[in-house]
């Protein structure tokens, strides 16, 4: 019996032993594939991602020069505006016509036995009335080219500011997009150190929570920039299906402020050596900011479409009042005498009596209007004023923040990028001193990236509200040469 039960419970230890055995060879077998799968799972989803991506879109690469000439040939609502002139020109052609065309009439033969008779009569304005007309559609004419000049300053500006913005936005894409593949790979390694009891769930946890975080962020950078790049593409006549590419190497607006002086010095030059193009809207000389508020005054097209605005709506008050002028009349009857002879020529002459309607209302309001222009134009003059100023105080802070980022913050934060990593997996940080380090060095470069567009963008600011933006043509045009 004692012999019975040892056999048994050895044969029993001998089971036990081999289910252990085959226990432990299939958890191994599942870390390896596991382990494997971390490294093989990327490629595959790779391979499915690419799989699923769609037919290339054109790509069109497009410097500034290039965007600013696209803008003034292709843009839809320039070419709009630039029809008010030929409006006003047609206008112009009908006030230097004669207002009223001869008027005809034939009497028949009546009842009493008068003979037939045709007359022929004009009006003739006196009081200089189509002269009046003809100076208002001078006015008008001058106000549509320098509308258009605006509309033209005004358009070019946006299109620089949104190239800005696109550069800007592709690199915070590319940030981003590196900051998703280093999370990625964090995440690969953190799976295998969690398994082989390297590293806390907690630490695990961090990698988990960045690698989403750093996926919804490159999902917004690539919005962004999906979102700047159709504005632009609308401004310079791309369609939407393209891809656009901004050269950011060729051609730049270049400033330099002084602010112990208050000068300023405005110019386009190029990236590559800096130097000032033919053409250019500025010189070597630096201005003050009292300068640039005079030639703001001098120059921007919406102050003198102001002046214009003045001169038609006065126009418009001197035209009203000669309106009210009496004009003559001029006519000639043909008939033939009551004994059939001879045929007699009778000219006579009129006047319209201006009793009920003389342009009262009319005059009052377009002196009300010309009143309206001359006080329109006070405010435009101070707009540009705050403009001016405004956009001078912005690029200098903006210039000031960039300048101490690239100085003091931006390669010290670029050279812990490379250090970070390599750093880690010879174990001398860990993962949350890995994290902390490399969101501070990411949110430098961030900072720096937006403190280079708000540069950029307020130094387009200021260029437009000097009024220099009319000038682009002859700025590409150096560019050609």
């Amino acid at each position: 019996m004692f012999l019975l039960y040892h056999q048994s419970h050895a044969e029993a230890h001998v089971i036990l032993h081999s289910r252990h055995r085959r226990l432990h060879l299939a958890r191994r077998t599942f870390s390896a594939f596991a382990l494997l799968s971390s490294f093989v799972w990327p490629f595959v989803r790779a391979e499915a991602q690419q799989s699923r991506v769609p037919v290339p879109r054109d790509t069109a690469r497009i410097s500034l020069p290039d965007a600013l000439t696209r803008a003034l040939r292709a843009n839809p609502e320039l070419a709009a505006t630039r029809l008010d002139i030929a409006v006003a020109q047609g206008q112009l052609r009908q006030a230097r016509l004669i207002r009223s065309n001869p008027s005809a009439d034939f009497l028949t033969t009546g009842s009493s036995g008068t003979r037939p008779e045709i007359g022929l009569s004009q009006e003739i304005e006196i009081g200089g009335q189509r002269g009046r007309r003809v100076a208002v559609a001078n006015a008008g004419v001058a106000r549509a080219r320098l509308g258009t000049a605006n509309a033209t300053r005004v358009t070019l500006a946006d299109v620089e500011r949104d190239f800005y913005r696109i550069v800007a936005a592709g690199r915070r894409a590319a940030l981003a997009d590196e900051v998703l593949a280093l999370n990625e790979r964090l995440a690969q390694v953190a799976v295998r150190q969690l398994r082989e009891g390297e590293i806390s769930k907690l630490d695990y946890n961090l990698t988990v929570i960045e690698l989403g975080r750093s996926r919804s962020q490159a999902l917004g950078a690539h919005r962004d920039q999906e979102s700047a790049s159709l504005e632009f593409r609308r401004l310079v006549g791309i369609a939407t299906d393209v891809v656009v590419v901004p050269v950011y190497d060729s051609l730049h607006r270049h400033a330099r402020i002084d602010s112990a002086r208050g000068t300023v010095e405005l110019r386009w030059s190029t990236l590559a050596t800096g130097r000032t193009l033919a053409g250019a809207p500025a010189t070597d000389t630096l201005v003050t900011l009292d300068g640039l508020l005079s030639r703001a005054i001098s120059q921007r097209p919406d102050l003198a479409e102001r002046d214009a605005a003045i001169s038609e709506a006065q126009a418009l008050v001197s035209l009203s009042r000669r309106e009210a002028l009496p004009n003559l009349l001029a006519r000639v009857v043909v008939e033939q005498s009551n004994d059939g002879g001879r045929t007699a020529i009778r000219p006579g002459i009129g006047m319209s009596l201006p009793v009920f309607n003389r342009q009262q209302g009319e005059t009052e309001a377009r002196r009300a209007a010309a009143s309206q222009a001359m006080l329109d134009r006070v405010a435009t003059a101070t707009r540009v004023r705050v403009e001016v100023e405004q956009s001078y105080r912005a690029y200098e802070a903006a210039a000031t923040a960039v300048e101490v980022l690239e100085s003091t913050v931006l390669g010290p934060a670029r050279d812990n990028r490379r250090l970070l990593e390599a750093a880690y997996r010879e174990g001398k940080v860990g993962l949350p001193v890995l994290l902390l380090i490399r969101n501070q060095v990411i949110g430098a470069e961030q900072d720096y990236w937006t403190a280079w567009l708000a540069e950029r963008e307020a130094l387009a600011e200021l260029a437009a509200a000097i009024g220099l933006g009319r000038d682009e043509a002859s700025v590409m045009e150096g560019v050609r040469e």
